[in-house]
């Protein structure tokens, strides 16, 4: 077997996709960071053999093994049972899977541990990411525990070291791991018990974000997997969150669920107080009760970020001089300017208690945007960067309903802060997936200098985060 050489570069340069000067004892690139240099290090590296198939494997009833990957897969066409748990989202794994899987050897372990490292949160190992910290990084414990789960996760490690390295003979193989992850997938969740499992949870989220990463079918794939997760999370309901991993899961997918409510044109359901409740009760050890409350705070109002964006669109195109268009436009705006008042409030204590934005020349030297906004660490990155989308938006409708006041001048001044920040955020392997949805809203009320600008970034971050592709970015009629 034949290791594939990494970049040469030091780690950090390598995880910021940037040209390294390898200079040594540390990059100059790290030392105008501002971060100490990792080194040249590599540590793992990923190594392919030759593939053979998957032996055949007896049907086990063992709960989390439910898979047996040598039978035919079922049919892509049946309808599922709406009595049994789970069933609402069975159609997730509804696709034709090979009759046998292409296996490689892989070290999975090692795999994942280098994948959880890979998907670290940059220069600030302190910061209390939820997606490293209480569940991306308890991966490596629970491999092993379910097939479908294993599954994903072969496929998760595989596509991404196959990008990384451009090997082709991983990219191909985490394709064929999909295929299993869908199988295993769809006989769990005709499994009363396991469909709920904490296990099946993960498999769902994983193969989510799978999805915004490799773009499998077409663009809107991950709106596939996100419905799926979003009808998973409603049917297990709001009391069955309660470990470590399951709370974890649910907060760092819950984004996924509002984006999909909005462009799928639906109501969020986390938008219920049951839910919001639930959410502020399950802390994550590492935050402050005030941060943890102020973050629980903004995105109780951001479920409601869909039908204020239904209602801008809807209305946008209503004849503005019939009587019944203005009685629902009066009601629209009311409810926007109570959003406009409570996000006001909610910015006034959460700017006293997080580190302020801090504007600094680029690293890059852009010329549009010359100065840029950098965070105390990307958690905070992305709660400002998700608070200058939501008042884009808010301004944004209250310009369209007649509302008086600079509401243009807002909408570009909020649009500019997700801009300048667009460097400082999208920086790591999650980059492109932490900032996708404030650019998604930048996009739509860009100039075409602004616009053009954006979609530079697009293209570069494309290259590992498929979901990033231009062609996905295009502007809402």
């Amino acid at each position: 077997m034949v290791g594939v050489p990494r970049s040469s570069g030091c780690r950090l340069c390598v995880k910021r996709r940037v040209k390294c000067d390898e200079r040594v004892p540390g990059c100059s690139k790290c030392e105008t960071y501002g971060q100490p240099c990792p080194g040249y290090e590599k540590g793992f590296k990923f190594i392919a053999g030759k593939p053979h198939r998957t032996r055949r494997r007896a049907p086990e009833t063992v709960e989390g093994q439910g898979c047996d990957t040598s039978h035919a897969s079922p049919s892509v066409n049946s309808t599922p049972d709406a009595s049994q748990p789970g069933s609402e989202i069975q159609w997730v794994a509804r696709e034709e899977i090979p009759s046998t899987v292409i296996s490689v050897d892989l070290n999975v372990l090692q795999g994942i541990s280098a994948l959880v490292n890979d998907f670290a949160s940059p220069g600030a190992p302190e910061s209390p990411d939820i997606l490293r910290a209480n569940w991306f990084g308890l991966l490596p414990l629970i491999y092993g525990q379910n097939r479908a789960l294993d599954a994903t996760l072969k496929s998760f490690t595989a596509h991404h070291f196959g990008r990384v390295l451009q090997n082709e003979q991983m990219v191909i193989y985490s394709r064929s791991a999909y295929g299993e992850a869908l199988h295993c997938l769809r006989k769990a969740l005709m499994n009363t018990s396991e469909s709920l499992s904490s296990n099946i949870l993960c498999t769902v989220v994983l193969l989510c974000i799978y999805e915004l990463f490799t773009d499998t079918e077409t663009p809107d794939s991950w709106m596939k997997h996100a419905k799926g997760l979003g009808q998973l999370i409603k049917v297990r309901g709001p009391d069955r969150y309660r470990s470590q991993l399951e709370i974890s899961l649910l907060k760092s997918a819950r984004g996924l669920i509002v984006m999909h409510a909005m462009f799928a044109g639906e109501d969020c359901f986390l938008a219920s107080q049951e839910w919001h409740d639930m959410m502020r009760e399950q802390r994550i050890t590492t935050m402050s009760h005030e941060y943890h409350d102020s973050i629980e705070q903004f995105f109780a109002y951001f479920t409601h970020s869909p039908r204020i964006v239904h209602n801008l669109f809807r209305l946008r195109e209503k004849d503005h001089t019939m009587p019944e268009t203005l009685k629902e436009i009066s009601e629209a705006l009311t409810q926007v300017l109570d959003m406009q008042s409570k996000m006001t409030v909610w910015y006034e204590y959460w700017s006293q208690i997080s580190s302020p934005p801090i504007e600094i020349p680029s690293f890059t030297g852009d010329t549009l945007f010359p100065m840029i906004l950098t965070y105390k660490d990307v958690l905070d990155a992305s709660v400002y960067c998700g608070y200058y989308a939501y008042m884009v938006i808010i301004h944004e409708a209250l310009r369209s309903f007649g509302h008086p006041g600079p509401q243009e001048a807002a909408v570009t001044f909020f649009r500019d802060q997700i801009c300048k920040s667009i460097e400082y955020a999208s920086i790591g392997t999650l980059g492109p997936f932490r900032i996708g949805f404030a650019m998604r809203v930048a996009i739509e009320t860009a100039d075409p200098l602004t616009r053009s600008w954006l979609v530079g970034h697009l293209q570069e971050f494309s290259k590992t985060y498929a979901a990033a592709k231009p062609e996905n970015y295009e502007p809402i009629p």
